[in-house]
């Protein structure tokens, strides 16, 4: 081949690279909640691997140690006490699901909404329902109820056992800060919760936790629908695996 001819497959080759779509994106998950909720408390996934999959997501910490919010790239623990702290790249998770963040759509969040309508109008917008919806709420919250447990010992209880013995919930009164959710279908509902997770952080990034009920201010959502959901199985877990019913009254516990 000549130099000319060279040159030029080059830079067709080159062209075609840049020319061709960017890969889908995907939801990245460490385990299932069934695994979670029955005792699977302990992972072998580092938070610095999870950061290698997204950018915005939700999850634990090794012997459910806290609530997992993970926002702009960066991951902390929403503590018992209300609190939230950056987590080290070391740190070791169980369970977690995070999506590299694109968002395609947006719409605004009117003042005066439960969870539950909050949840209705998210619902409401033209994204299907059977696929993964993710979903980031920025504004002002008149008033959040959030929670979180402490970490447990083995051998371990089911989740439902620990929350119903060991959360601790905060309610905060006028506050701003974002909500970081998942919205997973119906056929997936041994994978994830089916319909909605939130979890929540102050503004100022010092609270967190899982969201339990709320009452809306003004604020907005971005959202992003994903088609493609990639799992990383745990090396070892319990034996049996938790129910919906279980899976549901872990979610919203008071």
């Amino acid at each position: 081949m000549t130099r000319p001819m060279l040159w030029r497959a080059l830079m067709l080759l080159l062209f075609a690279a840049a020319s061709a779509p960017a890969p889908a994106a995907e939801v990245y998950q460490i385990s299932t909640i069934s695994n979670l909720l029955a005792g699977g408390y302990d992972g072998d996934t580092t938070v610095g691997e999870l950061l290698r999959h997204g950018s915005l997501g939700l999850g634990t910490f090794n012997g459910v140690d806290g609530e997992m919010m993970l926002l702009d790239g960066k991951v902390y623990r929403g503590t018992v006490d209300g609190r939230a702290h950056l987590v080290a790249s070391s740190e070791l998770t169980p369970f977690a699901v995070v999506v590299a963040w694109q968002p395609q759509g947006s719409a605004q969040v009117a003042a005066g909404q439960s969870l539950e309508q909050l949840e209705a109008a998210l619902d409401a917008l033209p994204y299907s329902p059977s696929r993964i919806l993710a979903a980031r709420v920025d504004g002002r919250f008149e008033s959040i109820a959030i929670r979180s447990e402490p970490k447990q010992q083995p051998p371990y209880r089911s989740l439902a056992e620990v929350i119903k013995a060991q959360q601790v919930v905060h309610t905060l009164d006028a506050v701003d800060g974002t909500l970081i959710g998942f919205r997973f279908p119906a056929a997936a509902k041994s994978v994830n919760v089916r319909g909605w997770h939130f979890h929540f952080l102050t503004a100022d990034r010092r609270r967190g936790g899982h969201v339990l009920g709320l009452t809306t201010g003004q604020g907005a959502a971005l959202l992003q629908e994903v088609s493609d959901l990639r799992i990383r199985f745990p090396a070892q877990g319990p034996a049996a695996s938790a129910g919906e019913d279980e899976i549901r009254a872990v979610e919203r516990a008071r």
